[in-house]
């Protein structure tokens, strides 16, 4: 008899963040939710200073709405164009995070006193083949290494 109602974990093909590409159509649009979320939360302030300023500049003052979106989507959507790409504000707040001799890397604090330090170098011999008639022109790596002592 078969199995019913199999289920499987897609999680380990897909990877975890797999459902942040998707998009759905929030009322006539089509975006993510997270951009949905990041512009909903982003009007709080903008309604607060257009509603502040609207009595000096009046039609004027409604682009604050547009500078506070703009603002929130560079702070929390951008991402760096090299290194890691972490976004504007993990980097910020690594940045503020970091004291001497420690910093943080995307939130893990790295300590640069308990580190120890070595020195890297090539680990391998020539190949030497029997169907060649010539030398090789290095020594195998155990004569290498008493050379160094």
């Amino acid at each position: 008899m078969s199995a019913v109602n199999s289920l499987y974990s897609l999680t380990p093909m897909t990877g975890r963040t797999s459902g942040a590409d998707r998009t759905t159509v929030i009322g006539t649009v089509e975006m993510k939710w997270r951009t949905f979320w990041i512009a909903v939360f982003a009007m709080v302030p903008g309604g607060i200073l257009t509603a502040l300023f609207y009595p000096m500049l009046d039609a004027w003052s409604f682009l604050w709405i547009a500078i506070t979106e703009a603002l929130a989507f560079y702070v929390i959507e951008r991402r760096s164009k090299e290194g890691l790409r972490l976004r504007t504000y993990q980097t910020f707040f690594d940045k503020k995070k970091s004291n001497i001799n420690e910093f943080y890397l995307c939130g893990q604090r790295i300590d640069v006193n308990g580190e120890e330090f070595g020195t890297l170098r090539q680990i391998t011999a020539p190949v030497v083949r029997e169907d060649t008639a010539r030398e090789p022109a290095s020594t195998p790596f155990e004569d290498f290494e008493d050379s160094l002592k």
